[in-house]
């Protein structure tokens, strides 16, 4: 029965229903703010039934975000606050000013027309945007990664494209490097300047006094970042050189590239090159937004924002007990939510996208999660889980379930992923994750679980990478991963032997251990078109058991670069083993009872990949069915009892099926032959 109703921000107490929660009506237009400071003025006794803050349908915009405290939360995991959608999805809360399709003119001035493609002649529409951004709008960075600084565009519920060439997310490319670059001492692995030859007639048309930015792998196929090039044309009589600026690249230009010599780019932020639907162009002096429209003219209910803020929409400090059901979060320069040392802070069948950093992040918690959401169209990394403590290995309990995560790594192209994992004891099940440039799943932590999750279709421009990685580090253990399907990464998977995978060969791998990385399970998991199945990277206490391997061009492979490589124990390159296992104090204490072999490393051959049981597997139709390097000849001679000391490889099965003719067989080494029965079809 409705006994009262609260005119104020439409609270209606039920009183004769002391169990149901206290419910806050929201319509647009409404104060979020306001709302959460009424709740914060709550006592414990109003909330003692939880409250639920009830957002109709329509369109909530929040200029600088909402924050959270500990005041803000339930009184307990029973009784929350919720803030959820009266229609699943159709309530939304946004960080980006709408930009009216009425304030965009098409562009018919001659001498802006002189300049654009003649493709683009009556597509480009331009806005004096000026009214929603009154402070100065600073140029771009000389060299950055990711995102470059404010605003971004979203134009129809998707990113915006800098206006680029070549159009369609291509790529330029150049095999010739005539200037590495100069070391910069001051930033290591950084070089400045440089320049390479590049013949396409194309950059004739750019005006490079001005700056051209290139977006690129300069390097190596892991790397990708942007700079401005400031020069093109002839130099000591070659034609067509490419001069970057002096602000910096990471690695230099072609600086110790191995694979594929051939590096790639694409040249960005150019109106010369306003053309497709989709692009735009922002004349940050004068505050005028040029677009391609899709459909080729603006219509009424054209969607197009510009976003500044760099402020999270949500965000959370030491709140407890908190939850957003069904509710659309979209459209930010920065991340879209963040919550620090929260516990029982939920997202449940929420959408969040457009986000030109993260989507969301836990850090330092408990009992986070989230659960049957979609996280898509996010510039750097979808979620991130940093919860529990690794340093007293205190789980943390929370979770990400069910979730669809794709469409990521939009910006940060590379070491951006789906889902990434510091922390202890979290737990990730049922996601499907998808469509990125580079990996799935980044993981430095302990004690997760990484069970029954799709993944496909990553790492689809990057090479020496894996869709679930860890690497450098000795501490990383106790992370399980089961009965995950892996399937169909890289460029041209359909048929992995096609030569068209990704960079090149199996230089993508479905689980990728990293540089000397130690410690985890893996078992039961399902590897199908994937170029390598696993890298075992030199490290220990790897157990490989039970997992199926189908049309891979390899796989598994097992080598020891700790005993071959100088970076091992080092600084060089990050590696740093021994000096991050003594910041867990790894001899003593909790560390070396729960990871006894560890807190034993220095004292039993640590450079040599021990304890890696090759056990119960399944290879069907592989080109090459294992690659152990601990067995060359130059290894042997330099640990001659290597073979001896390596865990046991049995019980493995090998099937090539009736037809498969173009298969390869591999023929196993006889000092593991043992450990694989093969059937083969065609010799039936």
């Amino acid at each position: 029965m409705k006994i009262s109703v609260c005119c104020l921000l439409g609270v209606v107490a039920y009183s004769a229903f002391p169990a149901m929660p206290l419910r806050i009506d929201v319509k647009p237009g409404d104060s979020l703010v306001a709302v959460r400071d009424r709740v914060r003025a709550m006592s414990a006794a109003e909330k003692a039934n939880g409250v639920e803050i009830v957002l109709e349908d329509g369109e909530y915009y929040l200029s600088d975000g909402i924050a959270f405290t500990a005041k803000d939360g339930g009184v307990s995991a029973a009784a929350p606050v919720v803030w959820r959608a009266a229609k699943p999805g159709a309530a939304r809360i946004v960080g980006a000013v709408r930009i009216p399709a009425k304030s965009f003119a098409k562009v018919e001035d001659p001498g802006l027309l002189a300049r654009l493609p003649e493709e683009g002649h009556g597509k480009v529409y331009a806005a004096d945007v000026s009214a929603f951004c009154p402070e100065e709008v600073p140029q771009l960075e000389d060299s950055f990664r990711g995102v470059s600084r404010p605003p971004l565009a979203f134009i129809d519920g998707r990113f915006g494209t800098f206006a680029s060439y070549p159009n369609g997310g291509g790529w330029m490319s150049f095999d010739k490097c005539v200037d590495h670059g100069t070391p910069m001492p001051e930033k290591k692995y950084w070089y400045s300047g440089g320049a390479f030859v590049c013949e396409d007639p194309r950059c004739e048309r750019w005006d490079f006094s001005k700056g051209v930015w290139l977006n690129g792998y300069f390097t190596h196929d892991w790397d990708n970042m942007s700079v401005k090039a400031t020069s093109y044309g002839p130099e000591n009589g070659t034609n067509g050189i490419v001069r970057l600026g002096k602000s910096g690249v990471l690695f230099g230009i072609m600086h110790g590239t191995w694979g594929r010599k051939e590096r790639r780019f694409r040249a960005f932020n150019l109106f010369e090159e306003l053309d497709e639907p989709g692009e735009w162009w922002f004349d940050r002096e004068r505050k005028i937004l040029y677009v391609v429209p899709n459909g080729g003219k603006m219509a009424e209910d054209a969607d197009i924002r510009l976003a500044f803020s760099t402020k999270k929409i949500l965000s959370g400090d030491g709140v407890a007990n908190l939850r957003f059901e069904d509710i659309a979060v979209s459209y930010n320069y920065g991340s879209l939510a963040e919550f620090r040392k929260c516990e029982g802070v939920e997202f449940r069948n929420c959408t969040l996208s457009c986000a030109g950093a993260g989507g969301v992040e836990f850090a330092e918690g408990h009992r986070n999660a989230m659960v049957s959401c979609e996280v898509v169209r996010i510039g750097a990394t979808g979620v991130t889980i940093k919860d529990g403590d690794r340093r007293t290995l205190s789980a943390s309990g929370s979770r990400v379930e069910r979730c669809r995560i794709h469409d990521y790594g939009i910006l940060f192209r590379t070491y951006t992923c789906a889902i990434y994992m510091e922390g202890c004891g979290s737990i990730i099940r049922g996601n499907e994750m998808f469509d990125a440039p580079h990996m799935a799943m980044r993981f430095e932590s302990n004690d997760c679980l990484i069970e029954s999750n799709d993944i496909h279709h990553v790492l689809l421009e990057t090479g020496d990478a894996g869709a679930l990685y860890s690497g450098k580090d000795w501490t990383t253990q106790g992370n399980v991963l089961r009965y995950n399907f892996i399937h169909d990464l890289g460029v041209g998977t359909t048929d992995c032997k096609s030569g068209d995978v990704a960079v090149s060969g199996t230089n993508v791998m479905g689980c990728y251990f990293d540089d000397c990385d130690c410690g985890d399970e893996i078992y039961g998991n399902v590897f199908l078109n994937v170029p390598r199945g696993i890298l075992l990277g030199g490290g220990r206490d790897h157990p490989v058991r039970d997992n199926v391997f189908i049309n891979c061009k390899l796989g598994l492979s097992m080598d020891c670069r700790g005993l071959l490589w100088k970076n091992w124990n080092t600084n060089r390159g990050g590696w740093n083993l021994e000096d991050k296992a003594r910041a867990f104090d790894y001899t003593n204490g909790v560390w070396a009872a729960r990871y006894p072999r560890l807190a034993n490393i220095m004292n039993d051959h640590p450079r040599e990949p021990l304890y890696n049981p090759i056990e119960g597997n399944t290879f069907i139709d592989c080109d090459e069915v294992v690659s152990l390097a601990a067995l060359d000849a130059t290894v042997n001679k330099k640990a001659p009892g290597v073979l001896s000391r390596l865990a046991s490889i049995r019980d493995n099965t090998v099937i090539y099926t009736k037809g498969a003719n173009t298969v390869k067989r591999q023929k196993l080494d006889p000092r593991i032959a043992t450990g694989f029965r093969v059937l083969d079809s065609a010799k039936e």
